[in-house]
């Protein structure tokens, strides 16, 4: 005899429609993420050919420079003759004017992490979008496998093939479209993670440098 709890079918009826309501949203979302990681993909091809990768020499060179400079105006001459981008440039040119009569050198240094720690702040920002879809992609995906599952089990109950084929084919689109999304913005963010940190790393290494020679 089997057992039911009463109000089950209500609830399993609310779920339903809940479940199913959930679908058209889960496929739009899916559709903006693969746009997104299709431009994505454009945005870090151009910026990796338009990088300006500083190798362990240059930048040897750089702080060598940096150490024998006499005065702000060296230093600033220095940074502008590197492969640094503008707004780096900008950030350790402030750095180096800060003025040695108004701030002692511990307060040079508290204003120039500061500095330092927002540009780092900027460059975690401009992956957030990246991350989202990376995370939240391949549950869209596993969303989208599940909700027409339910449907395409009571088709086969009945002998209802094509509403069966139907579902399982928009379960596994989904499930495809979601682990694509996902997994090129997972790759696009781990390598511009690694950029970001090499390039803050070495404006921290810059700025310590124009520290000490002022």
């Amino acid at each position: 005899m089997v057992s039911t709890i009463p109000g089950g079918s209500i609830l399993t009826g609310i779920l339903d429609v809940i479940a199913q309501s959930l679908l058209l949203p889960v496929m739009i979302l899916l559709i903006i993420f693969i746009i997104f990681s299709i431009i994505e993909i454009g945005s870090i091809l151009a910026e990796y050919t338009g990088r300006k990768n500083i190798t362990g020499e240059e930048k040897e060179e750089i702080l060598k420079k940096i150490a024998e400079c006499n005065n702000k105006d060296e230093i600033c001459q220095v940074i502008a003759n590197t492969k640094l981008y503008k707004h780096d440039k900008e950030l350790l040119n402030t750095i180096a004017t800060l003025d040695t009569e108004k701030y002692d050198k511990n307060t040079r240094e508290i204003l120039a992490r500061n500095l330092l720690e927002t540009q780092e702040s900027n460059m975690i920002k401009s992956l957030a979008k990246v991350d989202i879809v990376a995370k939240v992609g391949s549950g869209c995906g596993l969303l989208g496998t599940i909700i027409p599952m339910g449907p395409g089990l009571a088709a086969l109950g009945v002998g209802d093939m094509i509403t069966l084929t139907t579902n399982l084919t928009t379960a596994f689109n989904t499930t495809t479209a979601g682990l694509a999304a996902g997994t090129i913005c997972f790759v696009i963010a781990k390598i511009r993670r690694n950029w970001y940190n090499q390039d803050i790393s070495m404006l921290y290494d810059f700025a310590e440098c124009i520290l000490e020679a002022i």
